[in-house]
């Protein structure tokens, strides 16, 4: 009985342990999102992008929490648009825009796509988002799944030590 018991607390704590981890990459406690820029295609031969910020306080409010990205052309390159990867607010310009000004609800990851006078970029390195949403989808939480994983375990502990009773 004893043995059981100290099996099933084991397994609590062993879930509640996991739970802990899996918080520490939850936005909650963090200080800055985070702004990366690239461009397509990532030799420059076409055009170049960049931030004036890498980094930006949450909830940072005004001209603080603004990032401007810009694209610049190179030689025969023509900018053909932005991606965007992560939740942000427009605040001028568009997708469609060198100089872009957005506001960061999340890490951010933007893309600046370029192409030589009659061709398309190649897309093939980098999924497209068709729906032209402005954030990713959000994809569940594995704290749920851990803290259902211990409630599971408590409840086969409880029922395991109802049929040694019996």
């Amino acid at each position: 009985m004893k043995k059981l018991v100290s099996v099933v607390l084991a397994l609590v704590m062993i879930f509640a342990l996991t739970a802990t981890v899996a918080a520490k990459d939850s936005p909650i406690g963090k200080d800055y999102y985070t702004i990366t820029v690239d461009y397509i295609p990532a030799d420059g031969s076409l055009g170049t992008a960049s931030s004036d910020k890498s980094k930006v306080q949450i909830d940072a409010a005004g001209e603080d929490g603004n990032v401007t990205i810009t694209a610049v052309e190179k030689g025969n390159g023509k900018f053909v648009e932005w991606t965007i990867d992560g939740e942000y607010e427009v605040i001028s310009g568009s997708l469609k825009d060198t100089v872009l000004v957005i506001k960061p609800l999340s890490d951010l990851q933007a893309t600046a796509k370029f192409a030589a006078p009659g061709t398309t970029p190649d897309s093939s390195s980098k999924p497209t988002n068709p729906d032209n949403s402005k954030s990713s989808p959000k994809t569940s939480d594995p704290l749920w799944i851990v803290l259902g994983m211990a409630v599971l375990a408590l409840g086969a502990g409880a029922l395991a030590v109802k049929k040694i009773k019996e």
